[in-house]
């Protein structure tokens, strides 16, 4: 029996002595696995501040040198054409200006630049050198005897080569940190795969240690069952409860002395036991205790109840011993609730910290596309305008997108800048004075076209106003108010369907009025349960709707906040398969007529004849003239316009303006045109309005004597702007002299463009046209499939696609055309044009099957090289 004792004791201490080795080493691994993970994390932190300091401001400031080195090349090259004093002195303004600006990208280089400094001294030479001949050649063109042909001559030889120098040199800069970037990056790389395979091992060794101490305590807890004497000395100071029961009759047989303390009452029966865990535990427990086949360890981690309603987490283990008479059951309660409460803490901050980061990399995603977006379409809006100087209606449009497109640009530049604004959801509102026809009209117009695009009727109505039309608020968070809600209504209403726009003075009171807005749309509706998740943060009505229409589902809970910022509420009225109705009311200050500048001709006395088929188009355009001090008049077809013209004419008292529409039932507007002009010349201006793309009938209508074309809706400033280059260019169509010859790079090619934005699809296809391409649009990758798979060979040349598309992005829509059975599968060029402008963006568009990746904003330039080169290299 002392054998027993004494083998029992000396191997009771030689676990201790295991297990307290098991400890020790687990704590080194611990402390060694600490250390390794701080020092790899410094070194990770190091690469990835070069990285991001150093060659990331370097790309940029040269990207910007090469902007301003081009800017400054337009700038003299313009004097080839324009060399008056007046033009040297202004380009000489422009370029002292530029020189300033390129102080800061080049300083920044220099300061940041991990290469040799031989390169940016070399480029800092070439932009001095640069800068002096460029004074040289400001002197020569001022002489009084140069011309045209000497300048050019001059700056081919003198400033050409030097510019030709400079870029060069900033492409080589721009080369080199590119190339630093990726090898820091490859060292970091390195970095993170020896951390992780020591990582590795040293979680083997921890794993392997703890298990060898957990088997020291399982044969440790195997002997205290045989000592219940030191069981009962232990339970009074140990936080695991025993209970032993008959495995056959399930009496028990011994029960720990803390377990009252443990479990909250003495344990009398296994009844007591199972009134404190739920039923399916219960249930559970009864279940694998009273198998036969019970031989294994039974453990389960449950909520327990005490009988005080005491909720904790208890960790219930259930061993089988078979080495005596009656097989018996050992029950082992242990208290885990700190450690499940420490491990649910740790789980949650573990979860708020890859939110964190996970919105940290969406935000920059986001605001990357969100940037280039805007700035895509002021770039493309510029050249279209620049090659539409003689077309004040496309003039026009173009500035008024580019206006729209710079105050977005500029408010999310200012978000981005000012992090404690968008930390804490704070967004300050403008308060400026604007006309509520001039806000709705130019909303209007953009809406139309983009219900019109997609088969939808699109009205509006405004009720209410008179005269007292101006108001005091933010006019841009209201106009992004009604795009976020009017671009659901396009997207989720199918064509043939129908939007409707209502605008009217809600509540009347002496400084303030509400302002109610109410867009109905016929799309697919929504269920009550959805109503209340859409202006949640990335929630929309239902998981299918990100895949069927795209979105991130954050436009509604944007809109909402909004307007609640704004002192609005937003109510929805919804009915699946029947439309949806948001009824918007926001309070604005009355404003004072005068507070907005007024364009009018109130001084020339002048009278215009309105001729348009319906009623309350002649109305809302007389009210627009008469605010603009024309007196109007109107007819509701082109023969009674013919004739009142005539009879005017008769009397000896001409109009001096005629707008007129340009389809009409009895003749269309370029008839009624010609008509006029055989009565009373040329000496009458007339302009054409039309809800259609007049572009097919420009040419006839002009040969007509139309001067000038404004597009339905109208609203006062693009009227005013038509009808006075209308009136500046009386006895002539707009447009009608020479045009200078434009180059065609593109001359031939038939070309499929896949682009879900509406703007970025008509600057781009606008500027493919223009250099002779011949484009078709579709509004995502499957529709570019399936036009491919539908095509002949010959029918496209190249395809241009976006990625960031609805229903399939473009890397699926290149990977099915790569995969199909089409002649040209494998052939056809495949050009990136997107947003997403990393270098691992660059990696997936070419792993999908992708010949090149050209970044928006688009340069046209380089889109034209970029095709040529695709399309002549398979073509050889």
């Amino acid at each position: 029996m002392r054998k027993t004792v004494k083998n029992t004791e000396n191997s009771l201490r030689r676990s201790q002595w295991i297990s307290f080795v098991s400890t020790v080493v687990l704590v080194l691994l611990m402390i060694c696995y600490l250390i390794m993970t701080i020092s790899n994390s410094a070194k990770l932190a190091d690469q990835t501040e070069i990285i991001s300091d150093h060659p990331f401001e370097v790309v940029i400031s040269a990207g910007d040198v090469k902007l301003y080195v081009s800017e400054m090349s337009l700038r003299t090259g313009r004097l080839e054409r324009y060399f008056s004093l007046d033009d040297v002195e202004y380009a000489r303004n422009n370029l002292e200006e530029l020189d300033r600006q390129l102080e800061t990208p080049v300083a920044r280089i220099e300061e940041l630049y991990l290469g040799d400094a031989a390169d940016v001294q070399g480029l800092k030479d070439t932009l001095a050198l640069l800068q002096t001949e460029r004074e040289a050649y400001l002197e020569y063109c001022a002489r009084p005897d140069t011309t045209g042909e000497d300048i050019e001559a001059y700056a081919k030889e003198h400033l050409q080569p030097l510019y030709d120098r400079a870029l060069g040199q900033t492409e080589q800069i721009i080369s080199i940190a590119q190339k630093k970037k990726v090898g820091y990056g490859e060292t970091a790389n390195a970095v993170r795969q020896s951390n992780l395979i020591v990582s590795v091992m040293l979680m083997g060794l921890m794993v392997a240690v703890l298990l060898v101490s957990q088997y020291v305590l399982h044969r440790q807890r195997k002997e205290l069952v045989y000592r219940s004497k030191l069981f009962d000395n232990l339970s009074l100071s140990i936080d695991d409860a025993f209970i032993i029961w008959d495995a056959n009759t399930g009496a028990i047989g011994y029960r720990g002395l803390n377990v009252e303390r443990i479990l909250g009452n003495q344990m009398a029966d296994l009844d007591s036991l199972y009134q404190c865990l739920s039923e399916k535990d219960a249930q559970e427990f009864r279940e694998g205790v009273s198998d036969p086949q019970f031989s294994s360890p039974f453990e389960k981690l449950v909520e327990y109840t005490k009988p005080n309603k005491e909720k904790c987490w208890m960790l219930i283990r259930v061993y089988r011993v078979e080495d005596t008479n009656t097989p018996q059951l050992i029950t082992v309660f242990s208290d885990r609730t700190d450690e499940v409460r420490s491990r649910q803490i740790l789980q949650d901050a573990m979860l708020t910290a890859e939110r964190a980061n996970m919105a940290k990399s969406d935000f920059l995603s986001r605001m990357s596309h969100e940037i280039r977006t805007p700035l895509n379409a002021i770039i493309g809006m510029t050249t279209i305008a620049a090659a539409s100087v003689r077309d004040p209606g496309r003039l026009e449009d173009c500035l008024a997108k580019i206006t729209f497109s710079s105050k977005h640009l500029l408010m999310l530049i200012n978000d981005v800048l000012d992090m404690s604004k968008i930390e804490s959801s704070k967004m300050v509102l403008q308060n400026e004075p604007f006309d509520i026809f001039e806000i709705v009209n130019g909303y209007v117009s953009t809406v139309y076209a983009q219900a019109k695009g997609k088969g939808i009727e699109f009205t509006e109505t405004m009720e209410g106003f008179g005269q007292d039309t101006i108001f005091i608020g933010d006019s841009l968070r209201l106009n992004q108010i009604l795009l976020n809600l009017s671009s659901n209504a396009v997207k989720f209403t199918a064509p043939g369907g129908s939007i409707r726009l209502d605008v009217s003075r809600h509540k009347i009171g002496n400084t303030t009025d509400v302002l109610r807005f109410v867009l109905a749309d016929t799309g697919i509706g929504m269920t009550k349960e959805a109503e209340e998740r859409i202006f949640q943060p990335f929630e929309q009505a239902d998981a299918s709707i990100s895949k069927r229409f795209g979105g991130t589902g954050l436009g509604m809970s944007i809109t909402k906040n909004l307007i609640a910022l704004m002192g609005g509420q937003i109510q929805v009225e919804s009915e699946p398969g029947v439309g949806s109705t948001f009824i918007v009311d926001l309070p604005f200050q009355k404003g004072k007529e005068n507070s907005v500048p007024e364009l009018d001709f109130a001084q020339q006395g002048l009278r215009a004849l309105i001729i348009d088929d319906e009623q309350q188009v002649c109305e809302q355009t007389a009210v627009l003239l008469e605010k603009i001090k024309i007196e109007a008049e109107w007819r509701l077809s082109g023969a009674e316009g013919v004739e009142r013209v005539k009879e005017t004419h008769r009397e000896g008292r001409d109009i001096d303006l005629c707008l007129i529409d340009w389809k009409m039932p009895d003749m269309d507007g370029v008839e009624v045109t010609r008509r006029i002009r055989r009565e009373v010349g040329n000496d009458v201006p007339i302009v054409m309005i039309s809800a259609y793309d007049i572009s097919e009938v420009e040419e006839e209508a002009r040969a007509a004597g139309v001067n000038g074309f404004l597009p339905k809706p109208l609203y006062r400033s693009s009227v005013y702007a038509t009808i006075k280059a209308a009136l500046e260019h009386k006895g002539q169509p707009i447009g009608a002299g020479e045009e200078k010859p434009v180059s065609k790079p593109l001359e031939g090619l038939r070309l499929l463009m896949a682009e879900d934005n509406a703007l970025n699809s008509e600057i781009a296809a606008t500027l493919l046209r223009m250099s002779g391409a011949a484009v078709e649009c579709v509004e995502d990758g499957q529709q570019a499939l399936d036009s491919f798979l539908a095509s002949k060979p010959g029918d496209y040349d190249a395809i241009l696609m976006d990625v960031q598309m609805p229903v399939m992005d473009g890397h699926e829509a290149t990977r099915r055309i790569r995969a199909s059975n089409h002649p040209l599968a494998l052939t056809i060029p495949i050009i990136a044009t997107t947003a997403n402008a990393f270098s691992d963006d660059i990696s997936l568009a070419l792993a999908s099957g992708m010949n090149a990746h050209v970044s928006k904003p688009l340069d046209i330039d380089q889109l034209c090289k970029t095709l040529s080169d695709c399309i002549h290299r398979e073509n050889k």
